[in-house]
């Protein structure tokens, strides 16, 4: 689980969760450029959210199913190693 509570920043359909950053443990930097980026999620309905599922197995992309009971969510990693992660609400 994550530290704190995101912010929802949206319009209509589409919207964007922004987390608050935190130190890392052991960590003296206070530097922004010490931030990292946790992930990028995406919120889908259950249409679209199985279709990610079937195209990522048809290009063999691992992915990570988990059931947060309020939401289905997979995560996978972009080719520069950035955690992706696509949610719906539709269950």
């Amino acid at each position: 689980m994550w530290d704190g509570v995101p912010i929802f920043i949206g319009n209509g359909d589409a919207a964007i969760a922004l987390f608050p950053a935190s130190e890392e443990i052991g960590s003296t930097s206070h530097d922004r450029a010490a931030v990292r980026t946790l992930h990028f999620a995406f919120r889908a309905d259950r249409e679209n959210f199985l279709c990610a599922q079937d195209e990522l197995k048809k290009r063999a992309i691992a992915f990570d199913f988990q059931n947060h009971e309020i939401s289905h969510s997979i995560y996978f990693r972009d080719p520069d190693g950035h955690e992706i992660e696509i949610t719906t609400y539709q269950l």
